[in-house]
């Protein structure tokens, strides 16, 4: 059965389905865009899904490092269990006080347990006031229910309820002229798949398909895992882990437009820099068959944790998103070579895969990998949004709403610390590449 004929959809699925296979950045050319600027401060409001600090902070991570010399500003205003009313109820001392320039609203998950009318009048008024303190507003849908029904076996009222939301919602987004992500439509599909793959691979080994019990609409989810596909998402059906999180971030960062340019280099095998975009090669040479180079890009690649590397068997787009390529000519096809960074395995690939641009990106368990979980550690980024009730977000947020000045001032001092950490961290490092016949 076509993902399509789930939920017995209008033909306006097809038109967004088909918007998610669009290249990188390709948007209607009316719609609004989203565009960052030095000092931009991006609020980020949720319910537990934001809260979470996975796919927001993932989302932190690829502009911080994209745009090493913007000073840019995150903050995560996610809280378990909200709706449209509840964020509007926290506005002031939770939005409106960090003084941002974007806002960004993705809620839904927990808004379908009342009617339509009642969340796109709470969105409606949450983009009035998002202008009238001069930010710019971003609409992004909820997530799908990953319980199974998306096999096309069963429908989940929950997960099914989420389509009118969001048709709902695309609809005011027209209406206000405000940027919007559909993330729940495009996840359907990518989940979808990844569940039929594991409930055919299920029926082959002669063993019973995975199976999910379903989540009436309201009810709050159980903390149990998500039950076996083919590539495990982490997490439980509503809140994915690590691999379901940057597959959310990947569908966003696209349909915010996100530019999928890093860098890239071509040498030749005789160790001749043959081009370098947006990186500068030095220390060039080709000696007993190692091809060995020193890389200083302008911006870094996509940080992806290692652990969540099938992500990018889910979506693709996820590498279009760092195309952080490298380019070698002159190699034999055929022939396998290893590759290491800072004199340390980065990755074994073949001489075609060199000659046809390799994306370095997917070097996961390389220093690259290293980098990522040092960013999105408990010292740096995770520090900076933590998990509630922690995290230096977490403390500016309990002294706004209790009016505490003392305490917000000495919170705000500890938040600028650690973004200049965050800022150092972000800055491109010099990458000693070597490339030798593997053995």
């Amino acid at each position: 059965m076509p993902l399509v004929d789930l939920f017995s959809p209008r033909p306006v699925l097809a038109a967004l389905a088909f918007a998610f296979l669009l290249p990188i950045g390709a948007t209607h050319a009316e719609a609004p865009k989203l565009t960052l600027k030095d000092g931009d401060v991006w609020v980020m409001a949720g319910d537990s899904i934001t809260a979470q600090r996975m796919h927001t902070n993932y989302i932190e991570a690829f502009y911080r490092t994209r745009y090493p010399n913007l000073h840019l500003h995150f903050r995560n205003s996610g809280i378990g269990g909200n709706r449209a009313g509840s964020v509007l109820k926290r506005f002031d001392y939770d939005v409106a006080a960090w003084k941002p320039t974007i806002v960004s609203v993705e809620l839904g998950m927990n808004d379908v347990g009342g009617p339509v009318d009642q969340y796109i009048n709470g969105l409606r008024e949450l983009i009035g006031k998002i202008r009238a303190i001069g930010a710019q507003p971003v609409l992004i849908s909820s997530s799908p229910v990953d319980d199974g029904s998306v096999t096309g076996d069963w429908k989940s009222p929950r997960c099914e309820s989420l389509h009118p939301f969001t048709e709902a919602l695309q609809k005011l987004a027209t209406e206000e002229k405000v940027v919007f992500v559909d993330q729940y439509h495009a996840l359907l599909d990518v989940w979808g798949r990844n569940r039929r793959a594991g409930a055919e691979a299920a029926e082959k080994a002669g063993t019973p398909p995975p199976v999910a019990p379903v989540v009436p609409a309201g009810t709050p989810p159980k903390p149990a895992p998500i039950p076996p596909s083919l590539i495990p998402l982490h997490g439980d059906t509503v809140h994915p882990g690590d691999v379901g999180q940057y597959t959310m971030a990947t569908v966003i960062l696209n349909g915010l437009g996100a530019s999928g340019e890093v860098s890239s280099a071509t040498i030749s095998a005789d160790g001749k820099v043959v081009d370098a975009k947006r990186c500068k090669i030095t220390d060039a040479a080709a000696k007993d068959g190692t091809i060995s180079f020193t890389r200083l890009d302008e911006a870094s690649p996509w940080p992806i944790l290692p652990s969540a590397k099938p992500a990018a068997q889910l979506v693709p787009k996820m590498l279009q998103l760092s195309q952080y390529t490298l380019t070698v000519t002159g190699l034999k096809d055929d022939a396998s070579y290893a590759v290491t960074f800072d004199g340390k395995p980065a990755a074994v690939v073949t001489g075609r895969e060199l000659a046809a641009g390799w994306n370095m990106t997917t070097a996961y368990d390389s220093v690259l990998g290293a980098r990522a979980t040092a960013l999105l550690s408990n010292n740096l980024i995770g520090k900076l949004e933590g998990a509630l009730p922690g995290g230096l977000n977490g403390a500016w947020r309990a002294a706004s709403q209790a009016g505490d000045a003392e305490k917000l001032a000495a919170a705000q001092k500890e938040i600028e610390s650690t973004e200049a950490e965050i800022q150092t961290a972000c800055q491109p490092v010099a990458l000693h590449v070597e490339i030798a016949p593997a053995k």
